[in-house]
């Protein structure tokens, strides 16, 4: 692998591609129509004064595909979204890619199953958009970033002249909320993702770093990030929670004040990555917003995950772990549990998990999952991946009680 390093600057700052005044435009959108999502997105484009930024280039759409799901599930990126973008794209750029890196291994057996089995292939192939099959990935070398000094990313974005992020608005067991910073993960390849988990254990190192990653790819080409809230997902996102229509489209330049609009539309505060980006001076508390107001979307009761304290101000484990330190602070966070009356077996969650703490048993004459406690970092990518939804969250029954 050939390792880059991002442009010199004094320091870790994506201000070069757009900067934290960049404006986010907001639309009211009811349905997965495509007229009207491509209706919607032109006028965006229109508002932020950017529709030319595709102009002959060769432009990489970012999905997320996170698990083989059908859109209705509200997990991945919607093939009318996807439709949507390429109408538009057909009659500008000079080339169109679509490309991700799923959890898991990554292999052209692997994209294509993704492709195929999000909805993906078909829309691809009757706009006349290249799917990514290359592999490979290239080492980039950020020396200035805050946490993050390095990233092995996918060639593709990289090669990039412009990237379209497709993210969808969704609860994070991990992150609490997942828009259009934590779609870049998907940018790391296959089971790279697993060993970037092990690297930063820590709930804000692993913010801090999604985005050093994000700001490198903000800093170094143009992006426009568009967020999917038409049908979001509630809960135990973002592959196990539900699905909840908020009836929205959110983009912009900056994916930092995209997603902050996104949270403030479902009244999610605390996200880790978003105030970090906020301290950095990478985007506002509060963008300017173009078209709709945030307060004629707004959603008073959009639900959390398990693992997150109730929306706004500090969580009771937040507020023990500052008073009492690190050790309780372990104790009481919320766990993954394996419900074992709903595990097949299947062996996802034990391939998936960064700390190897998966091992599948004997039980009954068949195989289960059973997590080791001891060492689990709590990053929840066993809960995350399991297609059949039998990794629950559970809470430390302390925390019921002070209603954290």
């Amino acid at each position: 692998m050939r390792t880059i390093s991002s442009p010199t600057r004094n320091k870790m700052d994506f201000l070069q591609g757009t900067d934290k005044n960049e404006p986010v435009a907001l639309a009211r959108v009811e349905s997965y129509d495509p007229d009207a999502i491509e209706a919607a997105v032109r006028t965006q484009l229109e508002e932020l004064g950017c529709a030319d930024m595709f102009d002959s280039k060769r432009v990489v759409i970012k999905p997320n595909l996170v698990m083989k799901k059908s859109p209705d599930a509200a997990a991945t990126t919607h093939p009318a979204v996807l439709e949507a973008m390429l109408r538009i794209l057909s009659s500008r750029a000079a080339e169109i890619i679509i490309a991700e890196s799923p959890p898991g291994l990554y292999t052209e057996a692997a994209l294509r199953s993704f492709y195929n089995g999000c909805g993906i292939t078909a829309v691809a192939e009757k706009y006349g958009a290249k799917l990514n099959f290359d592999t490979t990935s290239r080492e980039v070398s950020l020396p200035d970033a805050r946490t993050a000094h390095g990233f092995e990313l996918i060639t593709p974005l990289l090669d990039a002249d412009v990237i379209v992020n497709l993210a969808k608005l969704k609860s994070h067991a991990l992150t609490k909320f997942s828009g259009a910073v934590k779609n870049y993960f998907g940018t790391v390849p296959g089971i790279a993702k697993v060993e970037t988990h092990a690297r930063f254990p820590d709930y804000n190192d692993f913010g801090s770093m999604l985005v050093d990653l994000c700001a490198f790819h903000a800093g170094n080409k143009p992006t426009f990030n568009l967020l999917d809230g038409i049908v979001a997902m509630e809960g135990n996102g973002p592959t196990g929670g539900d699905p909840r229509k908020v009836g929205c489209l959110i983009a912009g330049r900056n994916p930092f004040s995209v997603d902050i609009v996104g949270t403030k539309i479902i009244g999610f505060d605390g996200v880790i990555m978003l105030d970090e980006a906020k301290r950095r001076g990478y985007a506002s508390d509060t963008p300017t917003v173009l078209g709709e107001t945030v307060e004629s979307l707004m959603v008073s009761d959009f639900v959390a995950p398990d693992t997150s304290s109730a929306k706004g101000g500090v969580s009771a484990i937040e507020w023990l772990s500052k008073a009492f330190g690190g050790r309780l602070y372990k104790w009481l966070q919320p766990r993954p549990e394996v419900d074992t009356k709903l595990c097949v077996g299947c062996g996802e969650c034990a391939r998936s998990c960064p700390q190897k703490t998966i091992e599948l048993v004997k039980k009954d004459n068949s195989r289960r999952a059973k997590i080791n406690d001891a060492d689990c970092i709590k990053c929840y990518c066993c809960q995350e991946l399991c297609p059949i939804k039998a990794v629950k969250i559970r809470k430390n029954p302390v925390m019921k009680l002070l209603g954290g």
